[in-house]
């Protein structure tokens, strides 16, 4: 289907503030690629969809291969004069980019984009692919996955507990229970090292897609047309604040779904903060099984999974206690620690009666953030009063011991 010029604002080349569309055609201009940005994922799809109809074209003969939020906090416009790169891609495919004008960002950080490609088109790539397997292989080249603990925050985790994260390294599934309440998720984002390669997307069968990419839980290092080149995936779930849909499959648009996020994960490791006994369980029959099953129009197919299970929690942990390869221990702060912490941030020695005055079971990595925030407020107020006596002043506060 070649390019139809009719009378349609969609192809006006003009000044726009809201939407844009971006072409590939090729040879007796047929369209094999269209890019549109949106304000939101609503308004793209809507306005792919127009497009497809003004234009005559069916939309099961194009694959959406990539959609989301696209950071722009760097340009002011996007034109065809911005995406050079895109260009010269779509130029060594034989595609001409155009555009249907400017897009003014006037300002945002953020705009939702998304990609459609034709199957001719999406063929041929893989075809590419395939003739330069050796050449996609160094581009798209694997790191396995691992912690640095030199790399873990030091103010969030004591100098004693740094070695007890050591364990993750064997990469099988972990139990941490978390009575000193480090930051979990905050230390193995900071410390995750490792780049692997994972499905865009799954073909179950024609036309029928599962969307495994996600730029919420993805950071792209490179990609092909059928696999993307991710930062170690560290994909964090916590029972109190999200919801058990998330591990479920979700239509997109007809045929297309978004995977759970255990298969986000694939390749990296899924977090779990207090989850129900029974999520677990299954999560970890599905491991055993090493397949997912998805239902559709009444036919079933199986889909690998991959991926290392993290829960974590702070409460009494027997009800998962669920045989684990490995279990995290991490106690609270013991008088010691409490003291080392209050030396190195504050440069003087507290006296043990002073420590003893917070009871063990407060005496966290979670408390000890409060303390520094309530001494810097304080100190904010009262600049002329001595440091020791504000750190006295600020752990009566804590406790409820305000004369």
């Amino acid at each position: 289907m070649g390019l139809r010029m009719i009378n349609s604002e969609i192809l006006v080349p003009q000044e726009r503030y809201d939407s844009l569309v971006f072409i590939g055609i090729g040879s007796g201009e047929k369209i094999e690629f269209i890019k549109v940005y949106a304000e939101d994922k609503n308004k793209a799809i809507d306005l792919l969809n127009l497009f497809f109809y003004e234009q005559g074209i069916h939309p099961m003969d194009f694959l959406v291969v990539d959609q989301g939020f696209e950071d722009v906090s760097h340009k002011e416009i996007i034109s065809t004069k911005t995406e050079e790169e895109l260009s010269a891609y779509l130029s060594r495919m034989g595609l001409k980019l155009i555009s249907n004008g400017v897009l003014y960002l006037q300002g945002k950080d953020s705009i939702y984009q998304l990609t459609a490609i034709s199957k001719e088109l999406y063929a041929k790539i893989k075809k590419q692919k395939g003739a330069k397997n050796g050449d996609a292989k160094k581009e798209l080249k694997e790191i396995a996955p691992y912690f640095d603990l030199k790399s873990i925050p030091k103010e969030e985790v004591p100098e004693e507990y740094i070695k007890l994260f050591a364990s993750l390294n064997l990469m099988q599934d972990v139990l941490i229970i978390n009575e000193a309440e480090i930051d979990v998720e905050k230390v193995l984002k900071e410390s995750i090292r490792g780049q692997v390669l994972i499905p865009r997307q799954i073909e179950i069968e024609e036309e029928l897609l599962i969307r495994i990419f996600d730029r919420e839980y993805h950071s792209e290092v490179a990609s092909a047309v059928d696999q993307i080149l991710v930062k170690t995936p560290m994909v964090y779930w916590d029972y109190y604040v999200d919801s058990i849909s998330d591990f479920k499959f979700k239509k997109i648009e007809e045929r297309i779904f978004s995977a759970p996020i255990f298969l986000k994960a694939t390749k990296g490791f899924l977090i779990l903060s207090d989850p129900p006994r029974e999520l677990v369980k299954k999560l970890k029959r599905i491991k055993k099984r090493g397949y997912v099953k998805f239902r559709f129009r009444n036919k079933y197919h199986k889909i690998p999974v991959n991926f290392t299970l993290i829960v974590e929690t702070t409460e009494n942990p027997h009800h998962l206690n669920l045989n684990f390869p490995i279990t995290l221990k991490l106690p609270k702060l013991d008088e010691n620690t409490w003291s080392k912490l209050i030396k190195e941030e504050f440069g003087f020695d507290l006296n043990i009666a002073d420590i003893r005055r917070i009871p063990r079971e407060n005496r966290t990595m979670t408390a000890f953030k409060n303390l520094k925030i309530l001494h810097r407020k304080l100190k904010e107020m009262y600049p002329e009063k001595d440091e020791l006596e504000l750190l006295r002043e600020t752990i009566d506060i804590m406790i409820g011991e305000v004369k």
